[in-house]
């Protein structure tokens, strides 16, 4: 069988297919690189360093890094929540605005949620002695947003869905 030759034609279209999946997977792999570098330049190129000998240091970096990513109550926006409001048409800044009370520990479950971490996970993030009290936290936002006379509220119930 011989290899045919593509015509510059098909070839544009090859070449957009292959951009945007670069930029895909560019987008999904955006907070995994952060951590990876974070992990190398701690256990390589700076393994032995006198502050990386310090366990409360390198504790403390891998937290600053976390909420750099993922945002935290004491922290703010991370970069999840930047990315969520941008492709979800601002949809963190709608529930901010909602008039309900929520916590700040209910706001970033919700997102962390949203993006598909969890419980055990989000425990640890907000630090939360057991991942049965996350699950409690959802249900509470579950059932708050039940009462919601909102337009978004099942764009909210969706996002919090945990399958």
């Amino acid at each position: 069988m011989k290899n045919e030759a593509i015509s510059p034609k098909k070839s544009t279209v090859v070449i957009d297919k292959c951009k945007e999946q670069k930029n895909r997977m560019k987008k999904e792999l955006s907070v995994a690189s952060a951590f990876l570098t974070e992990w190398f330049w701690q256990n390589v190129d700076m393994k032995n360093a006198i502050p990386f000998q310090d366990p409360d240091y390198l504790r403390q970096r891998w937290k600053r890094e976390f909420y750099k990513q993922l945002g935290a109550p004491s922290y703010g926006y991370g970069e999840l929540q930047k990315r969520m409001d941008k492709e979800m048409d601002g949809v963190l800044k709608r529930l901010r605005a909602e008039d309900i009370k929520l916590t700040d520990n209910d706001f970033y479950a919700f997102s962390y949620t949203a993006a598909g971490l969890d419980n055990v996970l989000i425990a640890h993030l907000l630090e939360i002695p057991k991942p049965q009290d996350v699950a409690l936290l959802k249900h509470h936002l579950k059932n708050t947003f039940l009462r919601l006379k909102s337009p978004y509220k099942f764009e909210y119930l969706a996002l919090l869905a945990s399958r």
